[in-house]
């Protein structure tokens, strides 16, 4: 039997999102980048960890007007153990706003060095956990905060620790 990978485009930013404009946002590449690093994570928040065999990465796309960057899924299908067709679902459904994922909208205005880009997504990250925590009682206000609390807990827990830098990670 042969071996089957294939990969998924996702986008790069929520679809009812604005987003950077090549030749039009300054420093396109950099609030780009920005955007599908941030795109990714939100996707993580709702979809949760990939299964075995799927992999979410940026990708980037040559344009006759320069290069754009989207998230990928890499998929290993000789790797299902039969949950791949409903996160692939719910990958391709998406987020229509950031604020789906627990974002606030971010600022990416802010952003003017490359260097700044790992700080700007725990940074946006760390919002979100704190945007989506749970009561003083545990329980998580709208429900749909609960599950997007302890995904982004669990892929990003260096910001889980800026978020809540005394240790008491609530989940």
């Amino acid at each position: 039997m042969a071996h089957t990978n294939w990969t998924l485009d996702l986008g790069g930013t929520p679809t009812n999102e604005d987003c950077a404009q090549i030749g039009h946002t300054p420093n396109f590449d950099l609030v780009n980048t920005a955007e599908a690093m941030l795109y990714r994570a939100a996707l993580l928040a709702v979809a949760g960890p990939p299964p075995a065999g799927i992999i979410l990465r940026i990708k980037a796309n040559a344009h006759d007007f320069g290069t754009y960057r989207t998230v990928e899924a890499s998929i290993d299908n000789d790797q299902d153990d039969g949950s791949h067709a409903s996160y692939i679902e719910t990958l391709e459904t998406g987020i229509a706003f950031w604020h789906q994922a627990g974002f606030a909208p971010p600022e990416f205005g802010k952003l003017t060095a490359s260097d700044q880009l790992a700080s700007f997504v725990v940074d946006a990250v760390a919002s979100a956990l704190r945007i989506t925590r749970p009561s003083s009682t545990g329980t998580f206000f709208p429900e749909s905060s609960g599950p997007v609390h302890r995904n982004l807990t669990v892929a990003f827990p260096e910001a889980a620790q800026r978020a809540f830098p005394e240790g008491a990670v609530p989940c």
